[in-house]
């Protein structure tokens, strides 16, 4: 039998996002010279002082902010119409068989053959508990398959934390609220599901492990019921299209790395919002460090561990620091990232187009006069033992 979608099927909350401030930073810098000037708190960084509110994105809208995926993904058949109703959730692909339309919600505690002294009762039949197995399965292959496809340019420890943030257990619990599936739930013992839920999920709370698994659950079934994998995929892309953008946003590395053509809005355009991997050797080569010209990239705070949906990521912190040309120990820039080095790239892109961008200018010229005289001076060298041959 041929299946279509059924837009009604399933949209009761909107899609809601978990808003992340950025953390406030502050640093004793060390004391220098005269030269020394230290920008006030108020002007820390660029991106906080003139980060704007972003307009939440449709989930239609989303999609066409995404890269373009660099190989497509299988034709879906015309009987098969994917569309999104304006300013709503994907819909829900519609299940038409009656047992598989049950069981995404059906804790075994309903079966008769429930026993919950054994492990082993009911084991064949169709609950949320034996489907989410094969749904985990394929919604991490389809958010590997997105984030490959589209994303190609990020390294791979990048793409495995975009995809956690997809297939995480808070993000499925999510999308189970925002349709309805928390009411959907059938148990017979309330107490009993959320113990298995504690044990199955140890520290998270258990009703969002039971809405993660029956999230997984659904995926599963509609693929057994028929449904082409190429329809579930179209409709968890979309549905997972604004948790890409909103984490790019909050994300500079993924949001405006030129590389990864994420459509952005054209103010970023601005190059102390582009993530730059050369810019510290950029720097390097303006202000041509020598025994005399220092630039020292330090920590200046511990790096600390993210939360919400960047959990298990760490931020880096780095100042920059100029000793040369008059200055001691001049404070350049600052920068933060998921390592080091992005965070010392960051640092360098405050220097070259931040508040002392004027400070990097001057320097770059005194640092050619001085090149330009080092070349007059060989030539002399060279043009007395020329005479003196």
């Amino acid at each position: 039998m041929k299946r279509i979608y059924d837009p009604s099927a399933g949209h009761s909350q909107p899609y809601k996002k978990h808003k992340h401030n950025d953390s406030q930073r502050k640093h004793p810098h060390s004391s220098g010279s005269p030269h020394t000037q230290h920008r006030p708190h108020s002007s820390d960084t660029h991106r906080h002082q003139e980060r704007r509110e972003q307009r939440s994105l449709s989930y239609e809208e989303a999609i066409t902010h995404l890269p373009p995926p660099t190989s497509p993904s299988a034709p879906i058949p015309p009987y098969t119409p994917f569309t999104i109703p304006a300013n709503q959730l994907p819909p829900l692909p519609a299940i038409v068989s009656p047992t598989l339309a049950t069981a995404p919600f059906k804790h075994r505690s309903l079966l008769p053959s429930y026993n919950r002294s054994t492990s082993s009762s009911a084991q064949q039949e169709m609950t949320y508990e034996r489907l989410e197995f094969l749904g985990d399965a394929y919604i991490e292959l389809l958010a590997t398959r997105l984030i490959f496809s589209r994303f190609p340019s990020l390294p791979a420890g990048s793409q495995s934390q975009l995809r956690e943030l997809l297939v995480k257990n808070e993000t499925l619990a999510e999308y189970s609220r925002a349709y309805g599936f928390d009411k959907r739930v059938e148990v017979g013992a309330m107490e009993a599901m959320l113990e298995d839920g504690r044990k199955k999920f140890a520290g998270n709370k258990g009703f969002n492990k039971v809405l993660g698994d029956v999230f997984e659950a659904y995926v599963s079934a509609v693929i057994l019921d028929g449904v082409e994998v190429e329809v579930v995929e179209k409709w968890l892309t979309a549905l997972w299209a604004p948790k890409l953008v909103e984490a790019a946003r909050n994300d500079r590395s993924y949001a405006y790395n030129p590389e990864l053509a994420l459509t952005h809005d054209a103010d970023t355009a601005d190059p102390l919002k582009i993530y730059n991997p050369t810019a510290k050797a950029d720097l390097q080569k303006r202000l041509q460090p020598s025994r005399d010209v220092k630039l020292s990239y330090e920590t200046y705070k511990d790096s600390v561990e993210l939360k919400g949906d960047q959990l298990g990521q760490n931020r880096h912190f780095i100042a920059l620091y100029l000793t040369g040309y008059g200055y001691e120990r001049k404070l350049l820039g600052e920068g933060e990232g998921k390592n080091k080095v992005e965070a010392g790239n960051w640092a360098a892109t405050e220097a070259m187009y931040g508040d002392c961008k004027g400070i990097v200018e001057q320097c770059e010229k005194k640092s050619a006069v001085i090149k330009e005289e080092k070349r007059k001076e060989r030539e002399r060298e060279e043009a007395a033992q020329a005479g003196s041959a």
